[in-house]
């Protein structure tokens, strides 16, 4: 086993525990952490297999897939995990046994990749009724089906295994004295055939010298653009360029300004301005996740909590590994009172970054209300001095102290 395949497998033991969680009923939010938990260790694992830990995601399985580390259908399973675990990292979604049994295969197949060994398949169900998954269309399915009926050959058509060319049954019985004439149907064959042009024949069609004189016009007058001047291609691709550069420059620019803006605002007690000024941030780049981790913290601070996990959702899902904003729904949980949920939050940031001494402190807190309190003071106390110390002091309050 090579070093790489070693370091994988490892990776991919350490999660091995949370198998044990699918085998007992559990709940919505409990089986979407399991997910969650579950892929950041297949994830691990990949990374280690491919040797490079920057990839993430279908990018990851790619690479995977091109290195032929894993098979097509094994790279299938995996992307059904990740599309589990993207569904299950939105806290409005509700994981169900599908989600489970994806995040199973996935696991499966990639311990089949690194092992050699074929994947361990559940067990079949004693009755319809026990059935998760509806069989896909077998192959047998679709060769039962009629063949489309033959279509008639060609006259002109090329030699096939079938047999030779097919020659036109005007053709049948002359001699040419140079290439065969060009033969139309209809109203389309020449006009004089009967005349008697030594080109035309008795069967009508265009001679030689009308091939020849369409050639000479389609090479005279068909290319117009070849008699433009060559400043003239040379400035295309260059005013393409300053279009192109033009209109990121100004869009990345008018999102920087606005979030800039949007922080200063809000550093200043302008609430509502900084919404705006983060909301036009978006709309300048909707690839960016920061405006929206913003947001959900100005919606949080104001007690918006189901806004606030929306904004999030949509940040996480533009960028996964976003440290602040795995901090934040972590204290959105918390808020919630969900503080299993916003302890995976909280080692997910702290492994994204692992000097943010906020994630670690508000860990630590996570693990004081779960009754973990020797863990939990462990962390808060690595984290320093900051608002979560104050989770050492006997609980008052359900909310977390504030950022």
């Amino acid at each position: 086993m090579s070093p790489q395949n070693s370091q994988a497998l490892a990776a991919l033991n350490g999660v091995r525990p949370v198998l044990t969680h699918f085998e007992t009923p559990r709940s919505a939010e409990d089986l979407a952490a399991d997910i969650i938990d579950l892929w950041t260790g297949v994830e691990s694992s990949l990374q280690a297999l491919v040797g490079n830990s920057s990839l993430t995601g279908q990018q990851l399985i790619r690479a995977a897939r091109q290195a032929e580390l894993i098979t097509l259908d094994q790279a299938h399973s995996l992307l059904e995990f990740l599309a589990a675990r993207d569904r299950a990292n939105r806290t409005s979604y509700k994981p169900t046994q599908a989600d489970g049994d994806a995040a199973l295969e996935g696991f499966r197949a990639l311990e089949s990749a690194l092992t050699g060994s074929p994947p361990v398949k559940p067990a079949t169900p004693s009755s319809p009724l026990q059935a998760v998954y509806t069989p896909r269309s077998s192959q047998t399915t679709r060769a039962q089906q009629p063949a489309p009926p033959p279509q008639p050959v060609s006259p002109y058509a090329p030699p096939t295994t079938a047999g030779g060319y097919r020659q036109p049954p005007a053709y049948a019985g002359r001699r040419m004295a140079g290439p065969p004439t060009i033969e139309l149907p209809g109203s389309f064959t020449s006009a004089g055939g009967a005349g008697g042009s030594g080109n035309s024949g008795g069967s009508g069609g265009l001679g030689r010298s009308h091939v020849e004189h369409a050639l000479a016009a389609a090479e005279a007058g068909g290319r117009p653009w070849r008699r433009l001047p060559g400043w003239f291609w040379i400035g295309i691709p260059l005013v393409i360029l300053l279009i192109i550069g033009g209109y990121f420059v100004f869009r990345g620019g008018s999102g920087g300004d606005s979030l800039s803006a949007g922080i200063d605002a809000m550093k200043n007690g302008q609430r509502e301005r900084a919404r705006g000024e983060f909301a036009t941030a978006v709309k300048s780049n909707p690839d960016a996740s920061t405006p929206h981790v913003f947001l959900a913290r100005l919606s949080r601070e104001e007690g918006d909590l189901a806004t606030a996990r929306a904004q999030l959702d949509t940040a996480l899902r533009l960028d996964p590994k976003n440290a602040v904003a795995l901090r934040e729904m972590g204290l959105v949980l918390f808020s919630s009172r969900q503080y299993d949920l916003a302890r995976r939050f909280f080692v997910r940031a702290v492994q994204a970054n692992p000097q943010d001494r906020a994630a670690q402190g508000y860990l630590g807190c996570s693990l004081m209300r779960l009754n973990r309190v020797q863990e939990g003071t462990k962390w808060i106390n690595n984290a320093g001095t900051g608002p979560w110390t104050a989770c050492l002091r006997p609980l008052t309050t359900a909310t977390p102290p504030p950022l």
